[in-house]
């Protein structure tokens, strides 16, 4: 396995505009000292865009957190395992989440057990806000499908196992981690270069309280949505659809029926699925005593699927 050092030589030598955004160090706070490498995902600009924005880092003063905005140029921010840590050869690809306008850096805290337990992170920056004309989730998934490919082709590099990459998102993010698990063999635009020849699959999606699931009715004041709740059409479930650890709280105004779904067509498939809904935990789960372990489950589901 290859250095940091020489990923940082490397990997950022090939463009001047890999260099780090401002307040990059700010916004990944306690693991900012573990990049090892920053990856556009498109070697140009991506499908539909004119600009190549990498995008900015702002304070959500009121929020008292960090977030990316104005993506048009996304890339992968790479994230080396603790050195006194026995590196695993499983690569989880991290979606934050945002409403598809922004991307919220406090998911740091979230995935810092999978890192910390000697998986290699990347956290993906996909196009935001969403685009005009297309479905909000459309240039993200292209971003994201491009990406799976772009690590597996990298893989090498980092000792990563070309069938050990997976997705993990949250909220918004959640939505893309479980669109890339479920419905990877769709062709969503059109060859570029030989990474395209990869395949787009996942090997695991932990997607973590996802938004945009379930066409049933839920809404801030109706929490548990309605009655004949139904996964939505882009949840289409194809032969490469992987194992999947759900999680959410059942107080969600994006009601844990999504989540509940996505697992009821994983168990009628036979595919491996684990589901955690947590009582009084709302969106992003909080920190209520009965909460506060869920990040320590998901190192430990890893490890009993062999990731």
């Amino acid at each position: 396995m290859k250095s940091c050092g020489f990923l940082i030589g490397g990997l950022l030598a090939f463009s001047a505009q890999a260099a780090a955004l401002e307040n990059e160090v700010a916004a990944y706070g306690e693991v900012a000292d573990r990049i090892c490498a920053r990856i556009r995902v498109w070697p140009g600009a991506a499908p539909g865009e004119t600009g190549m924005d990498r995008g900015r880092y702002m304070f959500d003063v009121d929020g008292k957190v960090w977030r990316r905005h104005d993506v048009s140029s996304p890339e992968l921010v790479v994230l080396c395992p603790p050195s006194a840590v026995k590196p695993h050869d499983t690569l989880v690809v991290v979606m934050p989440g945002g409403g598809y306008q922004v991307q919220y850096m406090d998911i740091v805290r979230d995935f810092r057990p999978v890192l910390d337990s000697g998986r290699w992170v990347a956290v993906l920056h996909y196009r935001i806000p969403a685009r005009a004309g297309r479905r909000f989730f459309d240039a993200p998934r292209e971003d994201a499908q491009r990406a799976v490919r772009v690590l597996r082709a990298r893989a090498g590099d980092w000792g990563v196992s070309r069938e050990k990459i997976g997705v993990m998102g949250f909220s918004a993010g959640a939505h893309l981690a479980a669109l890339c698990a479920v419905a990877s063999q769709e062709k969503l635009y059109a060859r570029i270069d030989a990474v395209d020849d990869l395949p787009a699959h996942v090997n695991f999606a932990i997607p973590v309280y996802p938004a945009y699931v379930a066409d049933d009715g839920a809404t801030g004041e109706n929490l548990h949505g309605g009655d004949g709740a139904r996964l939505l059409g882009e949840f289409t479930f194809d032969a490469r659809t992987p194992p999947m650890f759900l999680i959410h709280g059942d107080r969600d105004a994006y009601s844990p029926i999504g989540s509940l779904l996505l697992y009821q067509e994983l168990h009628r498939r036979k595919i491996p699925a684990q589901l955690f809904v947590y009582a009084n935990a709302g969106h992003g789960l909080g920190d209520a005593v009965n909460v506060r372990t869920w990040r320590c489950q998901v190192p430990l589901w890893l490890d009993s699927m062999g990731f």
